[in-house]
């Protein structure tokens, strides 16, 4: 092979196609693109953003990354990667003989670093922890100002908490800052730890592997580390989320909306469930809701024909039933059955088990398949989670790959799996955000070349291989956020928190719950995976206003929707709050002040024709005032818009500069926005508490006929409601207005504004509707 051609070669990533230089001590050696330069230097580099690729001028933002091994020599060269095209590379020799190579790509703002790990010994090279880097931040604002945001939450620099996956350092007044987050965990757990050391932002990153060896005369590779420079670090959150999507190739299934047994019934029983299916197949389908799951305490403890014969009840447990092959006496027709009737209803069938968790002490289970203590016992979390699989195991692989495919065919097509650290066999520390050091390599496993992240993964690739097609719902990362990286690309959606059961009785810390962690992570939502919150609760046990913040957080945030309710049993006004919420949308939505409050008080959600603001306050028993310039908001300071308030029910002026809204405690607002024009403009619908953004596919203006034009997508037997404001001149009035065939009925409320509009009309059949507001 020519090595003018191929020098270095990192599998499925990329290869170098040019050397530029031969191996040199460390002269000072630069690589740049559009967005990034980086330059050599004493054994580590320094990264400069472009402000302007003409001039070349530069602005150092990491004045020096600095690698744990000594740097003995680097080469430049040109690389091109199947995911990433064309770039270049620096790659650093090492004293030890490990080589770094730094790659910056032209299409992509992040510098990429990836270390191999060459064993030059004759001994096996072993190591549960690996520290690779360590960087310095320069941001151009003091330290008491700089927050650091991570999987802990935002605090001040120098309260950071250690993070998984991600970390970013930020100017919470500019949002100017310093993103790094690892591309891959496909062998380990990636983490930061942020710290200020002589009054320097300092992070070092860290690899926690588990058992990692290398053989003598081999080589191994580690994570791709990202680092990039963003005007707005929300940006710089979702470009790591856009790019760990391109990685992995993630093309996300159809979002469902999920009914799930749990907080209302447990595992519900056969004839329950199969009514309540019935009631949502007819009432709720036509508004999204796809799926009906059952969730834990369906599964036997052991099978009828399980031999030798065991009294069940002589069977110590720990947390749910981990054998899955058989129903109780809640499903006496068997699993296959209610999977079969729901399907029939024209909804999806899911289902709730742990297919990495099992339990020592039931004898249905053979300990070969289970990861080992060092003195040869199965490894266990006494807490909830159970015994862990050792999916290095062939056996055990054997086992779970029999118990998916078991389910599947069944028939449930959405899997909600829980315990999922257990994949990775290791301690459930619930309810876990930080890091926290568990000591990973506690856990032995089979297969001492393999670390506890491939085994994870192994397992995630037999529920894709076991079950094709089926929706995986992961559950949760709040038992240990070590599941989190590692299920990237493996998976569909995430419960990206944990349990919010209290707040179906209203309990203030769970309505909020879920929404705390949904925003901490909402970069992730619709790129990596699809985030799912836990259910909202809309029965009389919460009150109104309580329950309304939750299905407006989901609604605005276009997270994924669960709820568990009995139907049939909800009062007309509560069912319809489900109604407002289904399907979430696909808008363009971030949080406004994420870099301000460890509870963000304002989303924003738009598309190309309107903007919807979601307020929230988080203070249970006090009012809050919320003030926010345009600018900042992300809407232009020099227009005006019009507004209404969904909950209210009515439109609430024009907005100009800034946003000055009072909210009571415990309380949301939702506001559509739509910039003042001179011709008449839709600014609201009745259909979604989203206002036009899930339902309205079409809107224009036809200047020859004065005719406001649209399409809709309407359910059929709801009233569908145009809320429209008018110039005001008073040269607008109503000559027809139509939907489809029906004639739209104009209305008023006594709040309206003059120089606005409202027509309904209740639409016969669900689907896209075309409707027209001609006028005089």
């Amino acid at each position: 092979m020519n090595h003018s051609i191929l020098v270095w070669i990192f599998i499925g990533t990329f290869f170098p196609l040019t050397l530029l230089s031969k191996p040199s001590p460390l002269a000072e050696q630069t690589i740049k693109n559009r967005y990034l330069q980086v330059t050599c230097i004493d054994h580590g580099i320094r990264i400069e953003r472009i402000l302007d690729s003409e001039s070349s001028e530069t602005e150092i933002f990491i004045p020096k990354l600095r690698f744990v091994q000594k740097v003995m020599a680097v080469k430049q060269y040109k690389i091109k990667a199947l995911n990433w095209g064309e770039g270049h590379a620096l790659l650093f020799d090492h004293d030890n003989g490990w080589k770094t190579e730094v790659r910056l790509f032209d299409a992509s703002p992040f510098v990429h670093l990836q270390t191999t790990i060459i064993n030059q010994d004759k001994e096996n090279y072993k190591v549960d922890i690996l520290s690779l880097h360590q960087y310095q931040v320069n941001l151009k604002a003091s330290l008491d100002t700089l927050r650091a945001l991570g999987t802990g939450g935002l605090t001040s620099v120098d309260q950071a908490q250690g993070s998984y996956t991600f970390s970013a350092i930020a100017d919470p007044e500019t949002r100017n800052g310093v993103v790094s987050g690892w591309l891959t965990h496909e062998q380990g757990v990636g983490s930061y730890f942020p710290s200020v050391v002589d009054l320097t932002v300092r992070v070092k990153t860290q690899l926690e592997m588990g058992h990692f060896q290398v053989p003598p005369n081999q080589e191994r590779q580690t994570e791709t580390l990202l680092i990039g420079y963003f005007d707005d670090v929300r940006f710089g959150l979702e470009a790591y989320a856009d790019s760990v999507k391109k990685h992995y190739k993630i093309q996300l299934k159809p979002r469902p909306s999920v009914y799930c047994t749990w907080y209302h019934a447990g595992a519900s029983k056969e004839n329950d469930l199969i009514a309540n299916s019935k009631f949502a197949s007819e009432q709720l389908k036509p508004y999204g809701l796809t799926v009906m799951q059952i969730d834990d305490r369906w599964q036997k403890v052991l099978p009828d024909d399980f031999k030798p014969e065991t009294d069940p009840k002589s069977i110590k447990l720990t947390g749910p039933i981990k054998v899955f092959s058989s129903s109780n006496q809640l499903y006496p027709s068997g699993m296959a059955h209610s999977a079969q009737k729901i399907t029939e209803l024209g909804m999806v069938p899911g289902i709730w088990f742990m297919p990495f968790a099992g339990n020592f002490r039931n004898p249905y289970f053979d300990h070969e398949i289970f990861a080992k203590n060092p003195d040869g016992s199965p490894f266990h979390d006494a807490r909830w989670s159970g015994t862990c699989v050792d999916l290095t195991n062939p056996k055990a692989e054997a086992f779970v790959r029999r118990r998916v495919r078991r389910i599947y065919d069944w028939g449930y097509r959405y899997f909600k799996i829980d315990g999922m650290h257990t994949g990775m066999p290791s301690n459930n520390i619930y309810i876990h955000k930080g890091y926290k050091d568990q000591k990973l390599g506690k856990a032995i496993l089979h297969d001492a070349n393999q670390t506890h992240a491939q085994a994870y993964r192994t397992g995630l690739r037999i529920l894709r291989e076991e079950a094709p097609g089926t929706y995986i719902l992961g559950c949760n990362v709040s038992q240990n956020m070590i599941s989190m990286g590692p299920a990237f690309g493996m998976i569909d959606a995430m419960r990206i928190g944990p349990d919010n059961g209290a707040a179906g009785r209203g309990r203030w810390n769970h309505v909020v719950l879920g929404a705390w962690h949904g925003t901490n992570l909402y970069f992730l939502n619709n790129r990596v995976w699809h985030n799912d919150p836990d259910p909202v609760y809309v029965r009389k046990s919460n009150p109104l206003e309580r329950a309304r913040w939750m299905v407006s957080w989901l609604a605005v945030t276009g997270s994924m929707h669960t709820s568990s309710e009995q139907y049939d049993r909800l009062e007309k006004e509560r069912l319809d709050l489900l109604k407002r919420c289904l399907p979430a949308h696909d808008a363009e939505v971030r949080p406004v002040d994420y870099l301000e409050s460890n509870q963000p008080k304002i989303w924003l959600a738009q598309d190309s024709r309107m903007q919807l603001i979601g307020l929230f306050n988080w203070e249970e028993k006090k009012e809050t005032q919320i003030q926010y310039p345009f600018e900042k908001l992300g809407l232009e300071a020099g227009k005006s818009y019009h507004s209404f308030d969904f909950w209210k029910n009515r439109f609430s002026g024009t907005m100009s500069k800034n946003l000055d809204e009072r909210l009571e405690l415990g309380t949301c607002r939702v506001l559509a926005l739509r910039e003042v024009a001179e011709t008449p403009v839709v600014v609201s619908t009745s259909r979604h508490i989203s206002q036009g953004l899930i339902d309205i596919v079409e809107e224009s203006w036809d200047a020859n006929s004065k005719t406001l034009k649209g399409k809709s997508r309407v359910v059929g037997g709801d009233r569908y409601e145009l809320r429209i404001a008018l110039p005001d001149d008073g040269s607008y009035l109503v000559r027809r207005a139509k939907l489809g065939d029906q004639i739209l009925t104009m209305t008023r409320e006594e709040s309206d504004p003059q120089y606005s509009l409202r027509v309904y009309a209740t639409p016969q059949e669900t689907g896209l509707v075309e409707w027209e507001v001609e006028f005089e």
